[in-house]
């Protein structure tokens, strides 16, 4: 919003996020073809698709390496990283698309979660992105379904129930503060923001429950630092279910790029999922 930061882009102009949010979302219907989404991805790596001004100006190392092995192997399954070094924030910045998809298609909450599995594997394999990926989806869809606070905390029993199944206790521990029932207790210098996948998730998730407004939502958790943008993001698609489209500021709202091209996308995942 304020513009000619750190790739000097102009106010307005969203970031690799948001990119793979909208490629997310003009392929993502009743087929779920994972490589149209792969291609996609590609596309806005290589030719600057999906971007504000056709230029893919920032892009996450995973990101990077699961995409290029797509490109030369165009093998679905054995893409993504799933090493332990590859927890980045790179495949839960882009999944709300799963939320909005099991809403639209009834999907329970364990079907949710399942779907974000998929998708966050495309890039980040590794189970515990995975989690992080589900324990968002399973919020979203409370919000969905309840735009309300305490709907946070019942998508975050959700998750806890459904992560308690055996196969997730390798990694389950590291979301232990985000599950525990005094995690929005916390004061503000014990929470984090870097491009880790487990801080981003808290950081979002405290910066929702600990202030008022979307737009407080926002600015809370930007200005914990580091990685802002996909801070925000996370954050932002959390409180944009929370208070609902006229509850971002207008003069933030006038200034994205392309505005038109975004409305395209989204109406265009709309009707192909029936919502």
């Amino acid at each position: 919003m304020v513009g000619h930061g750190t790739y000097g882009q102009p106010a307005g102009t969203w970031s690799d996020d948001t990119s793979m949010i909208l490629c997310t979302l003009d392929h993502l219907d009743e087929k779920r073809d994972y490589h149209a989404i792969m291609k996609a991805f590609v596309s806005w790596q290589t030719k600057g698709e999906y971007t504000p001004y056709h230029d893919c100006f920032d892009i996450g190392i995973t990101t990077s390496f699961a995409l290029m092995n797509y490109a030369r192997f165009g093998d679905i399954e054995d893409c993504g990283l799933d090493d332990e070094h590859s927890n980045g924030n790179g495949s839960l910045m882009r999944i709300l698309p799963a939320a909005l998809y099991a809403a639209a298609h009834g999907l329970t909450a364990e079907e949710a979660v399942l779907l974000s599995h998929a998708l966050s594997k495309l890039t980040h394999a590794h189970l515990r992105s995975q989690i992080g990926c589900g324990i968002f989806t399973c919020v979203a869809l409370a919000l969905i379904e309840r735009p309300a606070k305490a709907a946070v905390t019942e998508g975050l029993q959700r998750a806890k129930t459904i992560y308690a199944a055996p196969a997730y206790q390798s990694e389950i521990n590291e979301y232990r503060r985000v599950l525990g029932e005094n995690f929005f207790s916390l004061p503000r210098d014990e929470i984090h923001s870097s491009g880790y996948v487990v801080s981003t998730l808290e950081c979002a998730l405290w910066s929702l429950m600990n202030t008022d407004s979307y737009r407080d939502c926002i600015l809370r958790a930007v200005n914990f630092g580091n990685d802002t943008d996909t801070a925000a993001c996370v954050a932002g698609a959390l409180a944009g279910l929370l208070y609902g489209y006229e509850g971002i500021p207008a003069d933030w709202r006038s200034k994205i790029a392309r505005p038109d091209f975004i409305e395209e996308i989204t109406k265009h995942f709309c009707q192909a999922n029936a919502i």
